[in-house]
């Protein structure tokens, strides 16, 4: 290690560290932190690590929270978000009335997504039903979540209400066809209004009123902000990068009490841009500190690697000037020269989806069972991972007896098998709910939860214990179906399946009604997780489980003893909570942030979609890159009520949004996108492609352009880019390396 590295560090100084990805940044922050634990007189909880999210300070809870951790005080972990809620749970009772709460005796309820979804469904459908959104296509969850996303992102940004749908407004560009994308965003204004006069009306704390009452009141006292700022004398601000305005803010009112301070950001990332990062709000934290270091070795990435950055940066940068938080990306490389290609794709590509996919698994078997890689170390990377997708690559996988395990965070929890598989015998649980399941989901249900039960059996027996002509919820017997039937699905199935629905009506004849999280809990513990039944072995549906459970009942905690719970003596507040759990999930809403669902098995092939791997902030030794000829790489996503680029404080107040600020705020996150995931591969990068995609359009994105650059510029290579094609067979033998 340098001397003046270890000088800094091992210092009282406040520092600015900044490099690529795998510059060692984390490890010397935990050596500061040890430094410092070293010294007299310096206790754990006097020494705070600030991250953006939970995920993003693994490595911290890791190396100090195991068993090799100090004696005393621990050292203290925590976020934005953290940090916030601690503070206002503290001084509730001082800034209740001033904050305008309406009842400031009453103990406030803490929003998380997904119980903030479900109180502001209801302004969505009015406005729906109304018609203030019939000018736009887009679904009612996802006005929902795009309307939370702007009082985010108002909280985050310090913006009003109506400075925010201000700057959204002049990111819609002029002409007659934009008039309905206008009055929606004047309908979500409202609904914003509305939704915040529920929150001081109720007592409700979302996530944008929990950034506002930290920043507009607590740290805005005078005696509130000295208590904060003395509970910590060292602060370590790891991927400062990825934080937002806000945090930004508190760190530059932190730094002159503090006795020490570190800031550690990532070159060329800013990730969660569309979460609200401020990457060049990180960098101006530079000019506040005595000493900035910048490191410019990369401990792990192979030289060919190294390389293929720069000539990638090269390409998607253009001519256009640096931003505050670009720094050219000449740095060494200090890994392993093995002396393979950077990129590594098939010789023409495939034609159809399918080939892609089935040549994907063959190189995996190949590097697995034939040059050793470790399956932890190899992940699967599309810019959107769908069900068919996921299905065809773990099924390949499992056929060559190789494990895989995925995580798509925005993915809503009914469109999870086992959590689709728990709602449906909860209703069948409870026939007083009047929810239905339809005789698909019934099926679907039993061949989940009943060990083995195919698709076809399945089907065969929720049509004859489940009509669809039978007025009423109810389970028929095994022994009560036709014997023909009973011989076709089988007598061990038919036992099991007896032992599940025995289990349901002795619950609905107990009289007591649990909870619906403690229902999930005891119908997994006493029978799904048991030998014979489909959870038995399978951890993702334990993990869903879990996790659904764990949903179900913070939703409980945030409405239990509210006016707007409800409840009476023919269906108690804790039931009737249940019922209206239900109705939320199985509409598709977001779920909130679970944090065992990142912390997927370390010896299996992850599949994942690119920023999900990305924020995970671990390195592999192969990445596979699918479908590289979707525009998914490079386009955002459709969201006509939200705007990540102009809800920023760095984008000026009144300015219009421009085709010319799409095309460059597009290249710019392809560029850190592509930086971000070559950095995180010690080895090699395969890259799938087809000329028709998941959907069967033709495939010409901008990441495929520029493979297509970089081929020409390789030498010896010629001027054919990916094509033309050969078979499939010579395909699968042949190798283009850049």
């Amino acid at each position: 290690m340098d001397d003046t590295i270890v000088t800094a560090l091992h210092s009282t100084t406040k520092l600015f560290l900044s490099g690529p990805f795998g510059s060692g940044k984390t490890t010397l922050a935990l050596e500061r932190i040890r430094w410092l634990l070293g010294r007299e007189r310096t206790r754990g909880d006097e020494i705070l690590v600030l991250a953006p999210q939970r995920t993003l300070a693994l490595p911290y809870t890791q190396a100090l929270r195991g068993r090799n951790s100090r004696p005393g005080a621990p050292v203290q972990i925590s976020t934005l978000a953290g940090l916030s809620r601690s503070a206002i749970e503290l001084y509730w009772p001082l800034l209740a009335a001033s904050a305008g709460f309406a009842n400031p005796r009453r103990e406030p309820a803490f929003l998380n997504l997904e119980t903030a979804q479900y109180h502001m469904a209801p302004l969505v459908d009015h406005a729906l039903n109304s018609g203030d959104f019939d000018g736009i296509r887009v679904e009612r969850n996802r006005i929902i979540s795009q309307v939370l996303d702007n009082l985010n992102k108002a909280a985050l940004n310090d913006f009003s209400v109506e400075e925010a749908y201000t700057r959204l407004e002049l990111a819609v560009p002029l002409g007659e066809t934009h008039t309905g994308r206008l009055n929606a965003l004047r309908a979500a204004r409202r609904i914003s209004d509305e939704f915040r006069a529920l929150c001081l009306r109720e007592t409700l704390i979302d996530f944008s009123l929990q950034i506002e009452l930290f920043s507009r009141h607590i740290l805005a006292n005078d005696w509130g902000r000295a208590h904060l700022f003395r509970n910590h004398r060292h602060l370590i601000v790891d991927n400062a990068e990825e934080g937002v305005a806000a945090a930004h803010n508190l760190v530059r009112q932190w730094l002159p009490h503090l006795e020490s301070a570190l800031i550690v950001m990532d070159e060329d990332a800013g990730l969660r841009l569309f979460l609200g990062a401020d990457p060049a709000g990180a960098a101006e934290l530079a000019a506040l500190c005595a000493d900035a270091i910048r490191l410019d070795t990369c401990y792990f990435m192979s030289p060919q690697l190294g390389a293929m950055t720069r000539r990638v940066d090269r390409a998607v940068r253009g001519r256009r000037p640096p931003t505050a938080t670009t720094v050219p990306t000449a740095f060494a490389c200090a890994g392993e020269d093995l002396g393979l290609p950077a990129f590594q794709m098939p010789q023409g590509g495939f034609r159809y989806y399918p080939q892609m996919i089935r040549w994907v698994i063959d190189q995996i078997e190949r590097l697995v069972v034939h040059e050793g890689v470790e399956v932890g170390s190899i992940a699967i990377i599309a810019p959107f991972v769908s069900d068919a997708l996921r299905f065809s690559l773990q099924t390949g996988l499992d056929g060559r007896n190789i494990p895989s395990a995925t995580h798509r965070p925005s993915r809503a929890l009914q469109d999870e098998p086992a959590a689709r598989c728990l709602l449906t015998l909860a209703a069948l649980a409870h026939p007083d709910w009047h929810i239905r399941p339809t005789q698909p989901d019934v099926a679907q249900a039993l061949m989940l939860a009943v060990d083995p039960l195919d698709p076809i059996r399945a089907a065969v027996l929720a049509q004859s214990a489940f009509p669809a002509t039978r007025p009423t919820i109810e389970l028929g017997r095994f022994g009560d179906l036709r014997p023909d039937r009973q011989q076709r699905i089988t007598y061990a199935i038919g036992e099991a399946y007896e032992r599940l629905r025995d289990w349901l009506y002795a619950y609905r004849a107990g009289g007591e009604l649990l909870p619906l999280d403690q229902f999930f809990a005891r119908l997994f513990g006493e029978v799904l997780s048991q030998p014979g039944f489909g959870f038995h072995a399978d951890l993702d549906a334990a993990r869903v489980a879990n996790q659904l459970a764990d949903s179900a009942r913070n939703f409980r905690w945030a409405l239990e003893d509210t006016s707007l719970a409800g409840g009476s003596a023919d269906m108690p507040q804790a039931v009737r909570l249940g019922r209206d759990y239900l109705g939320l999930i199985g509409s598709g809403a977001l779920g909130a942030l679970y944090y065992p669902g990142w912390q997927t098995p370390a010896d299996a092939v992850f599949i994942a979609p690119a920023y999900t791997f990305l924020m995970r902030n671990r390195a592999v030794d192969v990445q596979f890159w699918l479908d590289i000829g979707s525009t998914g790489w490079w386009e955002r996503l459709y969201q006509p009520l939200t705007h990540p680029y102009v809800l920023s404080p760095q984008w000026p107040a009144g300015q219009p949004w421009t085709e010319l600020d799409e095309f460059t705020s597009r290249q710019d996150a392809m560029r850190r996108l592509l930086l971000g995931l070559m950095r995180r591969t010690r080895r090699q990068v395969y890259l799938g492609i087809s000329d028709y995609g998941e959907n069967g359009l033709e495939q010409r994105g901008a990441l495929l352009n520029l493979i297509n650059r970089l081929l020409l510029q390789n030498e010896g290579l010629g001027s054919t880019g990916v094509s033309p094609r050969p078979p499939l067979d010579a395909a699968e033998e042949g190798f283009i390396g850049i």
